[in-house]
């Protein structure tokens, strides 16, 4: 299940999920969240977004007859997947319990760390009722680019100053790395992977952009045994 960044729209992830689809064997969907709905998030709050997580999340299992589900959170998409997957504290008037429903949580370039300052002071009251990696029983795996450094781009320097205090760091050109490792979760930092196509030159990658750079964070458990599915079509 992807759940895309701020701002996107669904069929931005089209090949993302289709990479995905080819290297799990398993059904691959993204949650219908529009740029509209993060509009009015911003001024009712993320809770019905959250809530659209979890619609969606629940009809796929059903659907598949699958115990658990894997998340892909993509920049803010990482965020709502946390609070879906979610603990005791309710969030928006509802209390979520996505942890008995997910197995994995991947994300992509998603700001956890953050000052607190402004619009992201969201992220901080996120942080304050679910931190890091909140369940034993989920495998999370937080992954950052590292393709811009802060220290020699003036204008990365200043994206990255939006979540961190010193914005003279590597990240994928607009997440900082220190801000995208969430604390108790496994890190991975891609070396030449940017946030997306608008962060990068032309012809540069993102975390979706080839199947060779997601095979690069793609947990290998999670990936179908070619030669199974060789000796089943023979």
């Amino acid at each position: 299940m992807i759940v895309g960044g701020y701002m996107a729209w669904p069929v931005q992830f089209r090949r993302l999920a289709g990479i995905l689809a080819d290297l799990s064997g398993s059904e691959v969907q993204v949650v219908p969240v529009t740029p509209l709905d993060w509009a009015l998030a911003r001024l009712r709050g993320y809770g019905q977004i959250v809530f659209e997580v979890a619609t969606t999340v629940d009809r796929a299992l059903l659907e598949s007859e699958a115990e658990r589900a894997v998340l892909v959170g993509v920049s803010a998409g990482g965020i709502l997947s946390r609070v879906y997957i979610g603990g005791d504290p309710p969030y928006g008037g509802r209390r979520y319990s996505g942890h008995r429903r997910v197995s994995h949580l991947v994300t992509l370039g998603t700001p956890h760390n953050v000052t607190g300052r402004g619009p992201l002071a969201s992220i901080t009251e996120v942080n304050g009722l679910f931190p890091g990696a909140l369940h034993e029983s989920i495998r999370y795996l937080s992954v950052a680019g590292s393709a811009v450094d802060g220290a020699s781009s003036h204008g990365a320097r200043r994206r990255y100053e939006r979540f961190v205090d010193d914005g003279r760091v590597e990240g994928d050109g607009l997440v900082p790395v220190p801000s995208a490792l969430l604390e108790g979760a496994e890190h991975l930092v891609l070396d030449g992977v940017y946030h997306g196509r608008l962060y990068g030159p032309s012809g540069s990658r993102w975390y979706g952009s080839d199947t060779q750079t997601v095979e690069r964070w793609w947990p290998e458990k999670l990936r179908v045994d070619r030669s199974l599915v060789k000796e089943s079509g023979a």
